[in-house]
């Protein structure tokens, strides 16, 4: 278990734990392809685009090549939300908590590297002409990146939930 994460006693204040699991299993999924789709239409990703991302080797490369970078983390995030919401989804149906535990790093890995993509897609905007949101006004594009992070804290909670779970059935 994990103690940096506060407990809740039910999901969204009326819900069940386990109720609540089983919504942030779907929703995690749905947010996966959700956001593959995404990324497909808006950049063209492909197998070759992304395997151009391992031949880079200094920090140089890496900022010259963060037009491919971001989309590239956030495909890898979207993937990760899919799995672990059949990670969560199995752990809720077999009452395996270590699955629920499983789901509860793996989220919050990708919600932080979430974090640094809104940062680096901040930082790829201003410094670049094109970037990820340039079909985008200016105001368009800063609240759609606050709406993200708020996205974030929201599965942030979702954690929380997912954590309390595994200690109240430990417990």
């Amino acid at each position: 278990m994990c103690e940096i994460f506060p407990e809740v006693s039910h999901c969204c204040f009326f819900l069940n734990l386990r109720i609540g699991m089983l919504i942030i299993s779907v929703l995690g999924i749905m947010t996966g392809v959700t956001g593959l789709c995404g990324m497909e239409k808006i950049t063209n990703i492909s197998y070759s685009k992304v395997k151009n991302v391992t031949a880079i080797k200094d920090s140089e490369q890496a900022l010259s090549q963060i037009s491919l970078l971001i989309p590239t983390t956030i495909t890898a995030m979207s993937c990760i939300f899919m799995f672990t919401g059949v990670i969560l989804l199995f752990a809720t149906l077999a009452d395996a908590e270590g699955y629920a535990q499983v789901f509860v790093w793996l989220t919050f890995l990708a919600v932080i590297v979430g974090f640094f993509m809104v940062v680096a897609t901040a930082f790829e905007c201003i410094m670049k002409d094109k970037c990820l949101l340039s079909g985008l006004d200016w105001l368009s594009g800063s609240a759609l990146l606050i709406v993200i992070v708020a996205y974030l804290f929201m599965w942030i909670y979702f954690i929380i939930v997912a954590n309390s779970y595994v200690v109240s059935v430990q417990g």
